[in-house]
């Protein structure tokens, strides 16, 4: 190979070392990003003086609303920027696709924050960080649509990088992790659709916390997952290795 080749093969092979950390990089900071939220939110909650609200999405009305909405829309920024692998001819949705769809409703959640009739929650004064007079569909359907294609990314676009030569998925201990971030995400999900249906289950289950353990649960599945992908939580990547079988 004379010179002129190897200068441009070392320059594509820089190329692709330089978008293989880029993407490490975006999937980190989202998975950390994804622990921050909850982990600080209950920090919040716990201390003297504070109201633990009955979800997170309800911390908005507390001094951790500016929290709430700036960690919503750096991840929803960060999931915009994220273009992954380019899409294949056997593919219905691209990680484009999925990840700039879960990024804007991730802005959704943060700028159309779900209405209450009476917070009981100290807001702060004069700051209004979202929009305010909106339907409350558009804030449940925002956390809805971030919720499902995250868990489509996890379960589908995750697992490609274990594959057979048919194209099937390979059990790995990472494609085990991604799977069942995917279906927690989705369960989480489901159970709380008779919560917010139902007056009668909402007041029941309200002083328990459970829309906010769920809804932490769910985040916690995505943020684990992000991780993973990421080549972190080594320790619970090698828990998995020992249980999947192809490992």
């Amino acid at each position: 190979m004379d010179q002129l080749g190897k200068e441009i093969k070392g320059d594509i092979e820089e190329d692709k070392n330089s978008l293989v950390i880029e993407y490490l990089n975006v999937r980190r900071a989202l998975g950390w990003l994804g622990f921050f939220l909850p982990a600080v939110l209950i920090i919040y909650g716990l201390l003297p003086d504070t109201v633990f609200a009955p979800s997170i999405s309800e911390f908005y009305y507390t001094h951790m609303g500016g929290v709430f909405v700036g960690t919503m829309c750096a991840i929803g920024v960060f999931l915009v920027s994220y273009k992954g692998y380019a899409k294949t001819d056997d593919e219905t949705l691209s990680d484009n696709v999925l990840t700039s769809g879960a990024g804007i409703f991730a802005i959704g959640v943060a700028l159309f924050p779900v209405v209450v009739d009476s917070p009981d929650m100290v807001a702060l004064p004069d700051v209004n960080l979202g929009i305010e007079g909106h339907p409350n569909f558009l804030h449940f359907g925002s956390a809805t649509g971030f919720f499902v294609l995250l868990a489509l990314m996890s379960i589908f676009q995750f697992t490609k990088s274990d594959r057979d030569s048919d194209g099937k998925m390979v059990w790995t201990g990472d494609n085990l992790i991604f799977v069942g971030c995917g279906g927690v995400m989705i369960l989480a999900l489901l159970a709380l659709v008779p919560y917010v249906l139902s007056d009668r289950i909402t007041e029941t289950l309200a002083p328990y916390k459970y829309m906010f353990i769920l809804e932490t649960i769910g985040v916690l599945a995505f943020a684990v997952s992000w991780l993973v992908k990421g080549k972190q939580l080594g320790a619970v990547r090698a828990v998995a290795r020992m249980v999947a079988p192809a490992d």
